[in-house]
């Protein structure tokens, strides 16, 4: 593809690295377009990346992918800082005259701070990220298009679409939806079982009427892919998984330890709250000495004690986790889109114990590179049999490093739409 040819992503989230798997593929996709030669503008629509506080870093690895634009940020070298935040700013200001409050008076503040909160996060919904564009949000992209003078636009979720019905867009830039997932069989999975999730109830003429709005979808898996085609056959489909390559291991594998790695979106939360309370208690009767490693924001979210459990939080290396663990666990109640927990246990040679859910779009793997279980029976004795059978959990790992290599590479994953880029502008 020509060097110049300029690729605008529209978002509402920063990207970082070990934060979530919507954030772990599109990294990986922007990596493979800059390496084909676009240049890439991020237009991040959220005015405030680093919540409370009116400046925020970006992350070096986004910033050596792209040029980033914030609504209602001045970008200042590496640094956004937010200019409508004089509150803010006052009372970032203060803090450290509030740190050094004796504890008894801060002990007061927050007895009545607490009182005034809403219930606890996991029960609500987050910031509700998938709402209809606001006309701040239009106008800052509009302002974007025109000084970027884009080729190709890519909405970052099908929420976003609305934002391809710019009038600022030349007539022929190609527009774009990175749909992550299916929004609408999201919703109706949560409420079969009941949960609550953590964004907005979609249906699937709400999905469809959004995804109408491009002229190119990109599905992160084969299954999504085939639902978007009956539901926008107007529209060109193109099945767009996240790349993969083999990783080294840097520690040595420790026997019985298992890993989960997630955000703290309601999939993750719902599954691995599901696995604690009903299937780790059954390892740890068959396997005393097991132990269970969880890494990412999830751990914020996760009620309750478990034995041989620690909740790492994010950790900005996973390598040595990976690499550490016997078992990766992807024990998923609803979702739709790709597992990218899945795909990167895989890159780590690394076998893996998994819901039906957890293997959508990735169903070749089933008893290869992943054990499918959907009771908390059949999947603790899953979990048991790759810890106590090195021969067999040796050859699954020999399967998933076989798996990525063929089927994963980034030129195999992402060069198809680059050729469809390529095609469509010499077209126009």
């Amino acid at each position: 593809m020509s060097k110049f040819v300029k690729v605008q992503i529209v978002s509402r989230n920063i990207l970082v690295e070990n934060t979530s798997g919507n954030a772990t593929y599109l990294l990986d996709f922007m990596r493979y377009l800059q390496q084909v030669g676009c240049e890439i503008e991020y237009v991040l629509l959220d005015s405030s990346p680093n919540g409370r506080f009116p400046w925020y870093i970006i992350p070096s690895t986004l910033l050596a992918l792209a040029q980033v634009s914030a609504k209602d940020n001045l970008k200042i070298g590496r640094v956004l800082v937010r200019f409508n935040s004089f509150s803010d700013l006052l009372i970032e200001t203060l803090r450290p005259a509030y740190d050094r409050l004796p504890t008894s008076l801060k002990n007061v503040y927050r007895f009545r701070r607490d009182k005034r909160q809403e219930p606890p996060k996991y029960l609500k919904k987050s910031q509700l990220w998938d709402v209809p564009l606001t006309p701040e949000e239009v106008a800052f992209a509009n302002s974007r298009f025109v000084k970027f003078k884009p080729d190709v636009v890519i909405a970052n979720y099908a929420f976003l679409g609305s934002v391809l019905d710019s009038s600022f867009l030349d007539e022929r830039v190609l527009k774009v939806i990175l749909t992550h997932d299916v929004r609408h069989q999201r919703s109706t999975q949560l409420k079969k079982l009941g949960l609550v999730a953590f964004e907005l109830d979609w249906s699937r003429e709400r999905e469809t009427q959004e995804l109408s709005k491009a002229q190119v979808l990109l599905a992160i898996q084969s299954e999504d892919a085939d639902l978007f085609k009956e539901m926008v056959p107007q529209s060109e489909v193109i099945c767009l998984p996240m790349s993969a390559e083999s990783h080294s291991h840097t520690v040595k594998q420790v026997s019985g330890r298992c890993l989960f790695v997630g955000s703290g979106s309601d999939h993750n939360y719902y599954g691995l709250q599901w696995f604690l309370e009903n299937v780790w208690s059954l390892v740890v009767q068959l396997i005393p000495d097991c132990s269970l490693h969880v890494c990412g924001t999830v751990c914020d979210f996760i009620q309750g004690t478990f034995p041989n459990v620690r909740l790492l939080g994010r950790v900005n290396d996973l390598k040595p986790e990976y690499s550490a663990a016997s078992v990766c666990l992807v024990p998923l109640l609803a979702g739709s889109g790709l597992k990218i927990k899945l795909v990167e246990a895989m890159s780590y040679s690394r076998a893996c114990v998994s819901t039906s859910i957890g293997v959508q779009g990735l169903r070749e793997v089933a008893g290869k590179t992943t054990l499918v279980a959907d009771t908390p029976e059949d999947f603790a004795a899953a979990v048991h049999m790759l810890l106590t059978n090195l021969d067999k959990r040796q050859w699954m790992e020999a399967q998933a490093y076989e798996y990525v290599k063929e089927k994963l590479s980034p030129q195999a994953v992402y060069q198809p739409f680059v050729n469809y880029v390529h095609q469509y502008l010499h077209s126009c």
